[in-house]
C-alpha cells in the first residue's frame, strides 16, 4: 500500500501498470508477476515493519527520489528522509549524507568505524570533502575480488566515488567491467552462497540491485527474476536466507529496488547521493 501519490508517483504507477518490460514477461501465467510482487512487498512494509534502520532506509530514500515511491510503514513513519530514533545512530551519523546533503563528518569518525567495508563506503561517500586514501582504485579492486558483501559494497563505493566527482568515469571504466563480471558470477553461485552465508539471500539480491545501480540492467537474466519472485514469502517480504524463519526489511528493500528497476526501465538516472 502507498500513500496518495505525487504527480510523479502517479506517473510511476501508470507506467508500472501498463508497461510491458522484459522483466514482466518472465513470471508465467500461474505465479506472482513483478507487479504483484511489488505490491506485496509494499504491503509487507506498510503492515509488518515498524522500526527503521539506516542500512535499508537509505535505499528507500533513493527509490523515493528515483521513482517517486511513497510509503508509510506500519508504525506510521516514512522510511526516507532524515530519521530519528534509528537503530545504530553512530552509523547513521556517518551515512546521514544519503538523506541530508549538508551532513558533515570528520576523518576520525570514518577511521573509527568498526568494519573495513563501512570505512570504505564512508570514505567514498565523503570523498569530495575528505581526501581518499592513496591507491583508491586498488582498494576498490581488492574488495571487489573478495566477493559477497565486500564486492557489492565496493560497487557502491565505486559509484559514490564517481557521483562525488572524486575520480572520473574514464579512470573507473576498467574496474566497472570487472565488477560487472564478478556480480554476474556471484549471482550464478546462489547455491554456493546458501551453503556459506547465513545472509545468502540478502547478498544475492544485493548483487542483482548492484547490476542496475551500475547501469547494467540489461544483463539481469529472466531466470534470476524468476528466482527472486519464487523467494518472496507469504507476507510479501524476503528472508536473509532460504532457511530463515521470517522476512527481513533489508533484502525486502533490495528486492523492491530490483522490481522497480525492471518495471521502470525508462526512469531517468538518479544519483544515490542527493545534491543540494
Amino acid at each position: 500500500m502507498t500513500n496518495p501519490q505525487s504527480s510523479r508517483g502517479r506517473k510511476w504507477l501508470l507506467r508500472a501498470a501498463i508497461g510491458l518490460s522484459a522483466v514482466a514477461l518472465v513470471a508465467g501465467c500461474g505465479g506472482s508477476g513483478p507487479e504483484q510482487a511489488r505490491d506485496r512487498a509494499l504491503a509487507y512494509f506498510s503492515t509488518q515493519v515498524h522500526e527503521i534502520d539506516h542500512s535499508w532506509s537509505s535505499i528507500f530514500d533513493h527509490l523515493h527520489r528515483r521513482f517517486g515511491l511513497e510509503l508509510t510503514l506500519a508504525s506510521g513513519r516514512t522510511p526516507y528522509g532524515v530519521q530519528r530514533e534509528l537503530e545504530r545512530p553512530e552509523l547513521f551519523a556517518v551515512y546521514r549524507r544519503l538523506v541530508d546533503p549538508a551532513a558533515r563528518v570528520s576523518k576520525r569518525q570514518i577511521a573509527e568505524l568498526s568494519t573495513t567495508i563501512d570505512r570504505m563506503t564512508a570514505s567514498a561517500l565523503h570523498c569530495d570533502r575528505i581526501a581518499l586514501p592513496d591507491g583508491w582504485v586498488d582498494v576498490l579492486r581488492t574488495a571487489s575480488g573478495l566477493g559477497a558483501y565486500a564486492l557489492t559494497h565496493a560497487v557502491v563505493a565505486t559509484r559514490w566515488t564517481l557521483e562525488n566527482g572524486c575520480l572520473s568515469e574514464m579512470e573507473l571504466i576498467p574496474l566497472h567491467f570487472e565488477q560487472v563480471e564478478l556480480l554476474e558470477a556471484l549471482i550464478e553461485e546462489r547455491e554456493v552462497l546458501n551453503s556459506r552465508h547465513d545472509v545468502a539471500t540478502d547478498i544475492w539480491i544485493e548483487a542483482l540491485a548492484m547490476l542496475y545501480y551500475l547501469g547494467e540492467g540489461d544483463r539481469v537474466r529472466p531466470e534470476w527474476i524468476e528466482a527472486l519472485l519464487a523467494a518472496q514469502r507469504e507476507d510479501g517480504g524476503w528472508p536473509n536466507h532460504p532457511r530463515a524463519p521470517t522476512s527481513h526489511p533489508h533484502p525486502s528493500a533490495l528486492a523492491l529496488w530490483v522490481l522497480l528497476e525492471g518495471l521502470n526501465s525508462d526512469a531517468p538516472a538518479t544519483a544515490w547521493i542527493p545534491s543540494g
